[in-house]
């Protein structure tokens, strides 16, 4: 019984000293964890570029399932619940034991996010929105706690998982109104992110440690002007025309706060002046469109703004301005004076319309707020169209242009259809209930209409060159042309109202961009056309429209050979024939017409059939005649049987014989 001790002891120590070496020869990897790069790639590639957490949360349920699966760490079977620990030892073999808290975190904060969108319509869900948070804090504290036990865990993970769980934190507080509380933990958080950012090597690394801060300098800048520094409102207004367009979350927190301040300067618009009519507003939401109008024009005139910026405030603006008409709109529905006209049923100028002066102020409150709305996506389809210009003439001339960007490249398809949607707003405020009688605005829609489908015509015909139709084209080239003298004569007639709110002589300014390509045009359209083959019989677009298009005379002699042809046949030529005026020379078409050959349809006779002998079916009749008797003769004994039955049934009474 003593003897195994000492035995075992030797073996013992030789054991460990050989496992000794062996940890000593094997060395263990640091644990690392790119917290920050895994939760971007995982939100930009599913929804939350678009803002749309709902997907986003389904996405982590399902990669949840995946990474349970393959760490066979599933909760228990069909028939028993147990549920998995996370322990160190699991942690120090596989690294990915770490992703299970960090996406349960990830889902809880997004099915959050996903309740505060509904939260405007259910109060009820700012409870369920909590209970979110605080188990995304719960999850992100214990993979803090997971990895601060492990020894091997490198520095730069520790840190992001602090500043993982200080964001989580930060968010619970902000939407608790605890706002010093949030500011120390988002403080926290950013001076993390700014050590980080100093032992980064990659830009790629540096931008996405960039776009974290300044999406955590937006909600500290929020919660340092609820906690009462002014200074701060002004960072935020600045803030909000410098915010990413691929962050929801930003812009849904300045827009918060815009709408806060908003509201604390409501008290002061309580009456407007429009078209020399004082209108009464006392709609809450109608103040604060006109409130955001005024911060509007502000931010989309301010130097060095970015063409997506100003798109993003347009489609911001425009979304707010569609919610207001419709509640003005919604507001009106007992107002006897409000009859809603739709473009399409405008009425015309000589038509009897109903004077705008017994309009009540609702009326002209709701055509006011239209007429910005028209306005303003006016002014964005033109400053789209101006941004547009320079690549439709680029594919034009051949010049390759630059998609490595990724962005759409302007066709002049698109610029038409942008034209046509500016004819369509021009014909949606005349048919504004307090513009119908409004002569000013008659004229200016009258003018702006002319100017614009010069430059719609303009971009047809350009559409038409590169797709081979040079005589569409060049008919579309003298419809410009007429467009644009018939603009410069109503502008130099001086026939535009002193009311006006256009300038005439500044809209014409669109002709000088189309004036300075429209010889090339010209020129082009003749090149293509005399240098493209035309088909055997076919007649040269150079001896038709596209050479008379451009005022070139044809001589006595092939005027002479051209009015011995009838009109159907030289269509595409035209010339002053002073024959077509007399009714007794009359050359229009070619009486009878000329014959063509056509193809005759053919008759088939069948000569054969009376030249052939075909064999005798004799047998076969006789053979089908003697069954179908056979037959006959069963049914009529068949009969017999039933009706000898039935007489039997019915002659109890009968005597016998």
């Amino acid at each position: 019984m003593m003897s195994q001790p000492t035995i075992s002891e030797p073996m013992s120590e030789t054991s460990t000293g050989t496992t000794s070496t062996s940890q000593a020869a094997k060395v263990t990897p640091p644990l690392k964890l790119d917290i920050l790069r895994i939760i971007r790639l995982c939100q930009q590639q599913h929804g939350l570029r678009h803002g749309d957490y709902q997907r986003y949360r389904s996405f982590c349920s399902r990669r949840l399932r995946r990474i349970r699966k393959s760490l066979e760490a599933t909760y228990g079977n069909q028939k028993k619940f147990q549920k998995p620990v996370i322990t160190d030892e699991l942690v120090a073999k596989d690294s990915r034991y770490l992703l299970l808290p960090l996406i349960c975190s990830e889902r809880a904060w997004a099915y959050a996010m996903q309740l505060k969108s509904e939260a405007n319509t259910e109060a009820r869900k700012k409870f369920h929105l909590l209970n979110r948070l605080r188990k995304a804090v719960k999850h992100a504290a214990h993979l803090e706690n997971l990895c601060n036990q492990q020894k091997t865990c490198d520095a730069r993970t520790k840190l992001e998982v602090q500043a993982y769980t200080a964001v989580m934190n930060g968010h619970l507080k902000f939407e608790l109104q605890q706002w010093s509380n949030a500011l120390e933990y988002y403080v926290r958080a950013q001076t993390i992110y700014d050590k980080l950012k100093t032992g980064v090597r990659s830009e790629e690394d540096k931008l996405m440690l960039d776009q974290r801060i300044d999406e955590i300098t937006t909600n500290v800048r929020f919660c340092q002007y609820k906690s009462g520094d002014k200074n701060a409102a002004k960072e935020l207004r600045n803030l909000r025309t410098k915010a990413a367009l691929d962050d929801p979350e930003m812009t849904r927190v300045l827009d918060a706060f815009l709408s806060e301040t908003h509201e604390q300067q409501t008290s002061s618009i309580a009456e407007i002046t429009w078209r020399q009519r004082k209108i009464q507003v006392s709609s809450e939401k109608a103040r604060l469109f006109f409130l955001n109008l005024q911060e509007f024009e502000t931010e989309i005139k301010k130097p060095g703004v970015s063409f997506d910026t100003k798109m993003s405030l347009y489609e911001s603006f425009l979304k707010e301005a569609v919610e207001t008409s419709q509640v003005i709109k919604d507001e009106l529905k007992n107002d006897p004076t409000f009859k809603p006209t739709p473009a399409s049923a405008a009425p015309a100028d000589n038509a009897k319309r109903e004077n705008t002066d017994r309009l009540s102020d609702g009326v002209w409150l709701y055509s006011y707020i239209a007429w910005i709305r028209l306005s303003k996506m006016i002014e964005r389809n033109l400053a789209m169209i101006e941004n547009g210009k320079q690549q439709v003439f680029r594919s034009v001339d051949g010049e390759k242009t630059d998609v490595s960007g990724g962005k759409k490249v302007t066709k002049a398809a698109d610029l038409i259809r942008m034209y046509d949607l500016l004819l369509q707003f021009l014909n949606d405020i005349v048919a504004i209930p307090a513009l119908q009688n409004d002569k000013t605005i008659q004229s200016d829609v009258n003018f702006q209409t002319i100017v614009y489908k010069a430059c719609r015509s303009f971009y047809i015909a350009i559409s038409f060159v590169q797709q081979k139709r040079f005589k569409d084209s060049a008919a579309l080239v003298n419809k410009t042309e007429t467009y644009m003298e018939q603009a410069k004569k109503l502008a130099a007639s001086g026939q535009q109202p002193k009311s006006s709110e256009i300038n005439y002589q500044t809209l014409l300014n669109e002709f000088t961009f189309i004036q300075s390509k429209l010889d090339e045009v010209k020129y082009q359209i003749q090149t293509s056309a005399t240098s493209t083959p035309t088909p055997a019989g076919s007649v040269s677009p150079k001896v038709g429209a596209i050479q008379q298009s451009f005022d070139e005379v044809l001589s006595p002699e092939e005027q002479k050979e051209l009015e011995k042809k009838p009109l159907i046949d030289r269509l595409e030529t035209y010339f002053e024939d002073l024959s077509l005026t007399n009714k007794n020379r009359l050359n229009v078409v070619s009486l009878p017409p000329p014959f063509k050959p056509i193809p005759c349809k053919p008759v088939l006779f069948d000569l054969a059939l009376n030249h052939l002998t075909f064999p005798s079916l004799d047998d076969k009749v006789q053979s089908k005649r003697q069954a179908m008797s056979t037959l006959s003769d069963r049914g009529q004994q068949q009969q017999a049987g039933l009706t000898g039955f039935v007489k039997g049934f019915f002659s109890w009474g009968a005597k016998k014989q």
